[in-house]
């Protein structure tokens, strides 16, 4: 008789119609971007994601299920790059704060009824999916990350090496790490993954996880027939440096038309030059454009390359990640890149009017948009999501 007793209200939970639960940082485009592409895989009434700021902004504005989490993490930049010292400081009482972070995301969990969680840039969801036992997937374009105290003093390497064990706890404690990334040898982000067996054995290489379809997207309806470039800046104060140059190279570059895309102000504008501002999807003018003009932040060059699209790259300084993603792409041969220290008007117009004329960096450009579309990252990734979010409800 013992064995016809059940628990009532877990018998009530599995009845639930199952969900996959997202829990996405907020710090940078790029979760976001990857979240809403995943989402777009499933019906509405089988996912939630949790998010904050600027993500959770970006996340409702496209219609999708969202709610607020607290943010795990503060991020501190000193001059446009991350500031691991300032960062450390900041983050001083984290530790204390984590097991309740921890049981936020339970909680979540179980008022939706989640069979599968995924974590974008956040700890905690892995922490809380392993405490129920439920399958967790971690979706990352870095598994290592101690290169980012390298450079620092040695009593930040001493917490370099620390964070790098809790990472690698991190990671191990999911079933699966996908990587939203061309597989090898095509790899932009190969540089910043980890070389940890217990690591390396969980990542699968599934494709670029863009926020939309390639085919979907319509190019904006240009006038002139001349050579377009669009440049993506943003408002950090720290690429002023390149606005400028742009501006100057715009002077010099009269058959050439320019679109900047910033919340910078100049009296001194080229003809040829129009300042856009910000808006909500840039992809329509990267599929008119000749030529792009960009720093190397990971979901940018997915983006960029899923549009075959050739990349011009100046990386923001002292940002590794980007150094290295920059380095990639010019050894895929979709990109030629500037350092800032090396930056000039001369210099960056002799660098467009090559790109223009070369043929080279456009066909690689369209030979990986080519394999983006056989690789479909998206469905790749909504296949092994449904196996995992399906498996407990199976019961």
């Amino acid at each position: 008789m013992s064995s016809l007793i059940f628990n009532r209200n877990k018998f009530k939970l599995a009845k639930k119609r199952p969900k996959l639960y997202l829990s996405v940082s907020s710090e940078g485009y790029g979760h976001s971007s990857r979240a809403i592409a995943i989402a777009k895989e499933f019906n509405r009434d089988e996912i939630i994601i949790g998010t904050y700021s600027y993500g959770y902004d970006r996340i409702a504005k496209d219609n999708l299920p969202c709610i607020t989490v607290p943010q795990e993490l503060k991020f501190i930049g000193s001059d446009g790059s991350f500031d691991v010292g300032k960062t450390i400081i900041k983050n001083h009482a984290w530790a204390l704060t984590f097991n309740q972070l921890i049981q936020n995301e339970i909680d979540i969990i179980e008022e939706y009824g989640a069979t599968c969680v995924v974590a974008d840039g956040r700890l905690a969801p892995v922490m809380a999916a392993d405490k129920i036992g439920l399958p967790c997937i971690v979706v990352t374009n870095q598994s290592a990350f101690y290169p980012f105290f390298e450079k620092n003093s040695a009593l930040i390497k001493i917490f370099g090496k620390s964070f790098e064990w809790i990472m690698k706890t991190w990671l191990s404690s999911a079933e699966e790490i996908l990587i939203p990334d061309f597989p090898p040898p095509y790899t932009v982000c190969l540089p910043n993954l980890s070389n940890n067996y217990k690591v390396m054995k969980r990542q699968r290489f599934v494709g670029p996880l863009v926020a939309w379809k390639r085919a979907d997207i319509t190019p904006v309806e240009r006038t002139s027939n001349r050579p377009y470039i669009v440049i993506t800046l943003g408002g950090h104060s720290y690429r002023k440096p390149l606005f400028e140059a742009v501006i100057g190279a715009a002077a010099i570059l009269k058959d050439v038309d320019f679109d900047v895309f910033t919340t910078f102000e100049t009296e001194q504008i080229p003809e040829n030059l129009k300042i856009k501002g910000i808006v909500d999807c840039i992809a329509p003018n990267i599929k008119a454009a000749s030529l792009v003009i960009t720093q190397a932040g990971h979901s940018t060059a997915m983006e960029n390359m899923t549009l075959g699209k050739p990349v011009l790259i100046v990386p923001d300084k002292n940002q590794i990640e980007q150094e290295n993603n920059s380095r990639r792409l010019c050894e895929l041969g979709v990109a030629t890149q500037i350092q800032y220290d090396e930056l000039s008007v001369n210099k960056l117009a002799q660098r467009i009017e090559m790109m223009l004329e070369s043929s080279c960096y456009a066909e690689s450009a369209k030979n990986m948009a080519d394999l983006a579309e056989d690789i479909n990252g998206t469905k790749k990734a909504e296949a092994v999501l449904r196996d995992y979010f399906n498996r407990i409800q199976a019961y």
